[in-house]
């Protein structure tokens, strides 16, 4: 993102917003969900990430969804990835 930002800027074309919307979004949740939680201590949760989210990456990277923590038994991968494309 920074590296499209930089070569419009130097070319005079116009910045991207979406790019810099979804910089600005990234950095406010990171903060939320790590930064904030650390300086307020006692397990303070600002923001956390959707359940349904987290399952779903959990799913696409191989891993068994469904449990409380993700994954029913154990880690033990739902595909069998042969050519080392899935989570790589």
């Amino acid at each position: 993102a920074y590296l499209v930002m930089g070569y419009a800027l130097s070319n005079g074309e116009v910045i991207p917003m979406d790019m810099v919307h979804g910089m600005f979004v990234g950095h406010l949740y990171y903060y939320l969900s790590c930064v904030v939680p650390t300086v307020l201590g006692r397990g303070k949760i600002v923001i956390w990430t959707p359940g349904v989210l987290v399952d779903l990456c959990n799913w696409l990277e191989g891993r068994r969804v469904g449990g409380p923590d993700g994954d029913v038994d154990g880690n033990e991968p739902i595909l069998v990835d042969t050519d080392g494309v899935i989570g790589g």
